[in-house]
């Protein structure tokens, strides 16, 4: 049987959960994992596992669905780098912000988390924008770049980090014996980004760690930086 596409309501509720959600760090579900677990509306035979964005939200939900309103608090890096692949891998859904309604929104976990992610991506660029640089491997002519097969087509991309320690673990492992840089967020947006561009290479980052990368046009990097013109600037005298 086919079903519906999501209605307005529903895609609202599902991206007011994944904003908040990764604004505030974290999601909650009921204490006894059974009552969070209900048949789906849309899908026969598949079950959904409800999460809330909003305690309070949550609180109320527990109170009318196990008769006690105590409940579990699940980090981000918990929710999309364990939980929502182990959902995933038991065919079960995710249901974003429950409250009953005939509309609720499920949503396959693979979907809700390449969202988190991309919601994630600007907590990435703005922790870089505000710490003045990213990390990357440094190759034999500038930045060290991978390859990447995608749809049949191979392309090479920059794995970009935070933090030195975080590119550091991961390319010892991909490309050992590079030397990790830091490349001025100034230089990355004036110098390595448009190189980047005009060769048609890939930016690769990993905006909750654990829970895997996304791959981003060059472009569009620049394009989302340019949101924290004002945070990477000097302070005016």
């Amino acid at each position: 049987m086919n079903f519906p596409s999501p209605r307005i309501p529903e895609l609202g509720q599902r991206d007011r959960f994944v904003k908040r959600t990764v604004k505030e760090g974290r999601v909650f579900t009921l204490a006894d994992e059974q009552s969070a677990c209900v048949p789906s509306q849309k899908n026969t035979g598949r079950t959904v596992q409800l999460f809330w964005s909003c305690p309070k939200e949550a609180k109320r939900w527990a109170k009318a669905l196990a008769g006690e309103d105590g409940l579990q608090e699940i980090s981000l890096l918990d929710f999309a780098g364990d939980i929502l692949p182990g959902l995933k891998s038991g065919k079960g859904l995710a249901g974003t912000d429950w409250v009953s309604d005939p509309i609720e929104p499920e949503v396959e976990p693979a979907d809700l988390l390449l969202r988190l992610k991309m919601e994630a991506v600007l907590v990435f660029l703005a922790l870089v924008s505000e710490r003045g640089a990213v990390f990357m491997a440094e190759g034999e002519d500038g930045p060290q770049l991978l390859p990447l097969a995608r749809r049949g087509v191979e392309r090479l991309a920059l794995y970009i980090f935070p933090v030195r320690s975080e590119a550091e673990r991961l390319m010892k492992r991909v490309t050992p014996g590079k030397r990790i840089i830091a490349d001025p967020i100034a230089d990355f947006r004036t110098s390595t980004l448009p190189w980047l561009a005009e060769r048609g290479h890939l930016v690769v980052l990993e905006p909750i760690p654990g829970a895997g990368s996304v791959e981003l046009e060059a472009a569009d990097v620049a394009s989302r930086l340019a949101r924290f013109d004002h945070a990477a600037s000097p302070s005016a005298p």
